[in-house]
């Protein structure tokens, strides 16, 4: 039997958005927290939709590690090559920074979720990763494996998931990118974030056709 543990949803209906003339921006999620001394902290969950041939600047912080995802569209982080739906840049950064966002299509938007989390870092770097979103209903590593426990994956409707964290006293950020899952318990749906604590193995199933999905275990 699932054993109910403390959890938030984030319910994307509620969700405020800071309109500009060259994006809409949300925040998914904010930790609220001054400081944090764990390793891998999350920080932040942006959702930024940039208008077609626009720009934004988005702001770090030294010592964070970022994930640009493209959820449709295609962009160019900085001066890095263009990405899209598949791929992710993964940017480390050691000192506060501006990094520009460009929409290269000229006739429509690009929507590009910005992960943030705290990290010491010795020296800036980036890397480009691909997801393999043509496989269903398995989960894809978004960066560098057990290592960093954060995955990716498009699932069948009815089709379960489990994951076993790797750190015991560790919780999970997850967030529904398209259609509608089970998680855990708790119906999220389409663009819904969730927060659970105090978990050892996480239980999902999809409720929709090409269902798609991410979570990171992180800690408390």
């Amino acid at each position: 039997m699932l054993v109910q543990t403390p959890s938030k949803i984030l319910k994307s209906d509620y969700r405020f958005w800071d309109l500009s003339s060259s994006a809409a921006v949300a925040d998914v999620y904010r930790n609220d927290r001054k400081e944090s001394s764990a390793a891998l902290a999350l920080c932040e969950v942006l959702e930024f939709v940039i208008y077609k041939d626009s720009q934004n600047l988005v702001t770090l912080k030294a010592n964070q590690k970022v994930i640009f995802l493209p959820l449709y569209g295609k962009v160019r982080i900085n001066d890095f090559k263009v990405i899209e739906t598949g791929e992710v840049v993964v940017l480390e950064s050691a000192e506060n920074q501006n990094v520009m966002i460009k929409n290269v299509l000229a006739n429509e938007d690009a929507d590009v979720l910005i992960i943030k989390f705290n990290k010491k870092i010795t020296e800036n770097s980036y890397r480009i990763n691909q997801l393999d979103l043509e496989i269903r209903n398995k989960l894809n590593f978004i960066d560098l494996g057990f290592n960093f426990p954060g995955f990716i994956g498009v699932f069948d409707g009815r089709e379960e998931g489990r994951y076993i964290l790797k750190e015991k006293n560790n919780g999970i950020f997850g967030m529904v990118i398209n259609g509608a899952f089970e998680f855990q318990n708790r119906l999220i749906e389409n663009r819904d974030a969730i927060l659970i604590w105090d978990i050892e193995e996480l239980e999902f199933e999809a409720l929709s056709e090409n269902a798609l999905i991410l979570f990171f275990e992180i800690p408390e």
